[in-house]
């Protein structure tokens, strides 16, 4: 049997694999290599056999090296077959002369980067206090200003060619490209976590060619939903004011190498404070550019940090130019886009287009899986547990969570509650916990992976979602990921009515509806923001009447399936951009 040569020019080997089964790979699979006979060479040794032999190299560091990419160079150019084999990913990639020119592009481009990393770091060294960019435009703002405000009278949208409809779906014809470049944040779960990747997945299904990811850290769980992914480094870790105008100016030359490279149908960024560069490039080539707005940092650093940043002229004239560069901007509610309009940006251009949930990760379990769950949990069959899960932010409603637990407890012998993830404002309910001794009562599971959070979400019978209050002087603007996940499970909803969660939980019932006549359609409990007994009363109203939270949860998960799923956010998004007004989510719920 003919086998092939395994090389890892990093760890200096050669080891041996079966062919069988190699002339079925035309482009990128997947599949776990093990070679045999690994043996210590030098690289003359393996540059000598390149000519002669099929080889698969394996990229340890993501990107072929000059010389991984000089043995490819030799091996194709004599007829045999080449591979590049990324362990970490399991992912096998046939080499071509066209891929081999792609990459060779690529490594100019990231050299480009690295050269330029280093002349900054250099010029850092003698660089003067920060201070100069309260007088000093930054080289990002000056290399490409500001465009003026568009005229209200005319529409801003470009016409958007890449989308294709096929009756059933609107289709992105060729490969995304999904771009967040928030470097600092290193995320590993919660909500805007799970707003990527499952985001991500639904842009890639929706496109003819799939999707690639460009991110500042990794997200493993883009991984695990098969989206290629490619990390880019940042020249620092810190994330001070100038430091995200430098961060920015820095991947430049990254994105516009990434562009010009790949070519996207269209590009897809999940704004970051700091940086236009994306929305730079893809005005240079001409390629559909969506940007996607989840609140301005600017206004939170006001409104919960207390101050107003030193540059905040500097770093809102960098997000405002990104707005104008922008062919489509997609923000998670109306007060988002409010703020996005007061800045001069055309309202014509901006959807309103809330989260989401995949339907596919957050699901009821049937009854025996569900049941199994449940014990490993320490709840038995006659409880019934509320469930809460979050970052435990400032605006979660977490201490009315915490004076409202004791008191629901006392009320009813069978409650029980489940808490997942962690926070800021998590210590205020572990100490009631501690305070009320009721920890018996509560099953605390602290921060895990997405996706074992979305299997320990069908345990529950009952989802609290006790949001208290506005974002400082700003209202709501907010669109909860945690509240569609909820909705996805079939199971009753307790939920503030504030500004865009009352909207998606309605039709609903209300307290004073308890005795009185309720409405079949109504798909969750709505209670008045900031209340301890609200939530404790309609809390218990749902424990008491197992019908009633079935009949709900029913009600909440079709709308999840008809209005929330992510696959509905995207075909909105897509919708909006072919210029079907108005598009994406209305407060009748309705995808038009």
């Amino acid at each position: 049997m003919s086998q092939i040569d395994y090389v890892s020019l990093e760890r200096g080997t050669l080891g041996l694999i079966s062919a069988e089964g190699f002339e079925r790979f035309s482009e990128r699979h997947y599949v776990v290599l093990e070679p045999k006979g690994v043996m210590r060479v030098t690289f003359e040794y393996v540059r000598d056999r390149a000519p002669h032999v099929d080889m698969i190299l394996a990229l340890e560091n993501g990107l072929p090296a000059a010389n991984e990419l000089e043995l490819a160079r030799m091996t194709v150019g004599a007829g045999r077959r080449a591979y590049f084999h990324w362990p970490h990913e399991n992912a096998l990639e046939v080499v071509t002369a066209e891929r081999l020119q792609s990459f060779t592009t690529h490594r100019k481009v990231a050299n480009l980067y690295w050269r330029w990393r280093a002349l900054r770091k250099g010029l850092k060294q003698g660089r003067s206090d920060r201070r100069m960019m309260r007088t000093h435009t930054p080289p990002a703002a000056a290399a490409a200003p500001v465009a003026p405000p568009f005229s209200a009278a005319s529409s801003s949208r470009a016409p958007v060619h890449f989308l294709s409809d096929r009756g059933d779906q609107i289709v992105a014809t060729g490969r995304g490209l999904y771009i967040r470049l928030d470097y600092w944040a290193k995320l590993k779960g919660g909500g805007s976590y799970g707003h990527t990747c499952y985001q991500a997945k639904a842009l890639s299904q929706a496109s003819t060619e799939g999707l690639i990811s460009v991110t500042a850290s990794e997200f493993a769980l883009l991984k695990d939903l098969g989206i290629h992914q490619i990390v880019l480094p940042s020249r620092s870790e810190f994330a001070d004011e100038y430091t995200l105008v430098e961060n920015g100016a820095a991947y430049q030359p990254v994105i516009d190498g990434l562009l010009a490279l790949y070519k996207p149908a269209y590009v897809f960024e999940r704004l970051v404070l700091g940086n236009a560069s994306v929305g730079r490039a893809c005005k240079r080539l001409g390629i559909p550019y969506i940007a996607e707005f989840n609140g301005s940092e600017l206004t939170m650093s006001r409104e919960f940090g207390g101050r107003e940043m030193n540059n905040a002229d500097v770093l809102q004239a960098i997000e405002t130019e990104s707005f104008h560069l922008a062919d489509v901007i997609s923000v998670v509610s109306e007060p988002v886009k409010d703020e996005v309009v007061a800045l001069g940006v055309p309202a014509d251009k901006i959807i309103v287009n809330p989260n989401g949930v995949d339907l596919e990760a957050y699901h009821p379990l049937p009854d025996d899986e569900r049941t199994k769950l449940r014990a490993e949990l320490g709840f038995g069959p006659d409880d019934v547990v509320l469930g809460f899960c979050g970052t435990f932010g400032g605006w979660h409603g977490i201490e009315v969570l915490a004076e409202a637990m004791p008191q629901i407890v006392a009320a009813r012998s069978n409650a029980k509650f489940l808490l997942i993830g962690g926070g800021n404002f998590k210590q205020i309910v572990s100490d009631k916990i501690a305070e009320t001794g009721i920890a018996d009562r509560v099953r605390d599971a602290g921060m895990v992976p997405q996706q074992d959070a979305a299997r320990l979400l069908a345990a529950c019978d009952v989802f609290l979602s006790p949001h208290s209050r506005n974002m400082g002087s700003k209202p709501f603007f907010g669109s909860p990921t945690k509240l569609f996940e909820y909705m996805a499970y079939g199971a009753g909803i307790v939920c503030s009515d504030l500004v865009q969660l009352g909207e998606v939980m309605r039709p609903a019932l209300m307290l004073s509806d308890r005795n009185g006549e309720r409405r079949n359609d109504a798909r969750s409990v709505l209670i008045r923001p900031a209340s301890v007994e609200d939530l404790v009363e309609a809390s218990v109203w749902l424990i008491d009447e197992p019908e009633l939270r079935a009949h709900l949860g029913a009600n909440a998960l079709q709308a999840a399936r008809d209005y929330y799923s992510w696959d509905v956010h995207v075909q909105a998004l897509w919708a909006f951009a072919l210029g079907r007004e108005p598009g994406g989510y209305n407060k009748d719920r309705t995808i038009q």
